[in-house]
């Protein structure tokens, strides 16, 4: 079975779903309506423990050996960094590995006030309730036994030992098990979130070489994680694909390839990157597969025919950093497709460039996310406002309806006919109830995606809150919510003749609502909450400026022959 692509995953489906809900509540309510820290240890070495059992051929040539073979040099690291960027140079690959953002925190570890005290009776929880955790530390992108862009030739993911050489720019330079000899020239640019790194592959021995030439990005990864976490992935954006190895044991039996240029590869989370660049995104064919044991990553693979003294090479660009999509744009290539905002992508690309307008204006995330509300509710007032007309307009209807029901109880095709009549003879849209939800549907669901997948929200603070990326732990803004629906219910009659069941299901939705958002992120939160007061304050605005029952036009019933 191959990988499933990353275009609307299981957090996308869940805000739709619940966005689909609340849009029913809303409907019913109205007469009118008919969301891994890279696990620790090291691996054995390539070498150590014999070679494992070679898998599947690969169409092309691609890499599919899961061993690497002993260093034939001294193993050795150099730390290459720059003001944004913390990482090693491994002669194990010549490649990155331990790569470190100094200046950017990683995810907390939430443990919200009901866990707490569910742990306290259990007796697993610790004495003292720490709702963020220790402090996070700076975030790790790549750990020791992961490597970004590791180099080498032939049918195997046999990478060779490396020598080192150089202060900045960087050299690495090995030979193959093939004869060709690898040297990567690494080197800091203007941008502290870039690399430049050159790949020269040169054929040194007396005979041509036919066969691949490779180029590789690989981490241990966890295999199974909540629907929540932040866990590094291996990416890529394929001919224009954004494409994601979600569950890593896809490839323990089998190599995925995808076919199209290469715009980048490496790995990724929610909220971080680090993508080789290509100059020639045709350079090579791209396959997600296993590395050994416990690695799994990205490879890219070239056929080449080097005759002796011949060469190929390849440029690529490196970035290490956030996901910001001002950033990733800027620099081009397709980066900016690492945020993945699922099916309203472009809406939510809008919504983040509104929320960084406000943002640039106020200082706070928080205060952003409040206007961005209020701006919303104001833009849709008109909507709002027809919608309490039509069911003030629906509530004066309801005797006639009833009349309509026990006219045709026999028939409620004929019954259903006979209030569609009525409806389009007093000027009444069943629907229009809806739309102030449906409309605003979009906003919720971007806003979701872009808290999950943004690093321009990751870690942002306000109020009590350290992170709106990140759950309330204090179960504050959810409670209030819940709160406040209630009230909003008490404040929106039930549709008269409106069976009793649904009566008490609609009652419970703001418990239901309240459990769902407890585990949402708090910005999210926090939009719910200014969303639902300034609903209740429209409802007693319009309260006092529309009369509670509008008369009927006419109040004559005619039975349909």
């Amino acid at each position: 079975m191959k990988p499933e692509k990353n275009e609307l995953d299981q957090r996308a489906i869940v805000a739709v779903l619940l966005s689909l809900a609340v849009l029913w509540v809303w409907g019913a309510m109205n007469p009118q309506t008919p969301p891994v820290a890279t696990p620790e240890g090291t691996p054995p070495v390539a070498g150590e423990t014999g070679p494992a059992p070679v898998g599947p051929p690969v169409e092309g040539g691609a890499p599919v050996a899961p061993q690497l073979s002993p260093a034939a040099v001294p193993d050795r690291l150099l730390a290459i960094s720059s003001a944004e960027i913390n990482a090693q140079l491994s002669s194990k690959g010549g490649a990155l590995t331990a790569v470190v953002l100094p200046n950017q925190e990683a995810n907390y570890d939430v443990t919200p006030i009901w866990r707490h005290v569910i742990g306290k009776i259990t007796r697993s929880a610790k004495p003292e309730w720490s709702p963020y955790g220790d402090a996070p530390g700076p975030e790790r992108l790549l750990s020791d036994v992961g490597a970004l862009l590791v180099a080498g030739s032939g049918s195997t993911l046999t990478a060779p030992g490396y020598t080192l050489d150089g202060t900045g720019p960087w050299t690495a330079t090995g030979t193959t098990a093939e004869g060709l000899s690898v040297t990567k020239v690494w080197s800091t640019t203007s941008d502290p979130n870039r690399l430049r790194v050159v790949v020269r592959f040169e054929n040194g021995g007396a005979a041509n070489y036919t066969g691949p030439v490779w180029l590789g990005s690989w981490d241990k990864f966890a295999e199974q994680v909540d629907s929540y976490s932040s866990v590094t992935r291996p990416v890529a954006v394929v001919d224009g694909d954004l494409e994601t190895l979600l569950d890593v044991t896809d490839v323990d039996d089998e190599v995925w390839s995808v076919e199209g240029p290469v715009s980048w590869f490496g790995v990724g989370d929610s909220y971080f990157l680090g993508a080789a660049i290509p100059d020639d995104p045709e350079w090579g064919k791209l396959t997600f597969q296993k590395v050994d044991a416990e690695r799994q990553g990205v490879v890219l693979t070239r056929d080449v025919l080097l005759k002796p003294g011949e060469h190929t090479e390849l440029g690529l660009e490196v970035y290490v950093g956030g996901k910001s999509l001002g950033k990733l744009s800027a620099v081009g290539h397709d980066l900016d497709d690492a945020v993945d905002l699922g099916f309203f992508g472009l809406f939510g690309r809008v919504l983040l460039w509104v929320l960084g307008l406000i943002h640039d204006v106020v200082g706070s995330w928080g205060m952003a996310i409040i206007l961005l509300t209020v701006g919303v509710k104001l833009a849709f007032w008109p909507l709002t406002r027809a919608s309490f007309v039509s069911s003030r307009k629906m509530a004066a209807l309801s005797p006639k309806i009833e009349e309509l029901r026990q006219l045709h109880k026999d028939d409620p095709q004929k019954a259903g006919a006979a209030q569609m009549e009525l409806f389009a003879k007093e000027g009444v849209n069943p629907l229009s109830g809806c739309l102030p939800v449906l409309v605003q549907t979009p906003v919720w669901i971007a806003l979701y995606s872009a808290l999950l997948y943004s690093s321009e929200l990751y870690h942002a603070e306000f109020f009590y809150l350290k992170d709106l990326a990140s759950a309330d732990p204090y179960g504050v803004l959810p409670t209030i919510i819940g709160v406040l629906m209630m009230l909003q219910q008490r404040m929106t009659p039930m549709s008269p003749g409106m069976d009793p069941l649904q009566q008490r299901i609609i009652r419970l939705m703001p418990l239901i609502f309240v459990g769902i958002m407890y585990a949402f992120p708090s910005g999210l939160a926090l939009y719910s909450f200014v969303n639902t007061v300034l609903s209740i304050l429209q409802m007693w605005l319009i309260n006092r400026s529309i009369p509670a029952v509008m008369p009927a036009v006419d109040a004559s019933i005619k039975a349909t022959p």
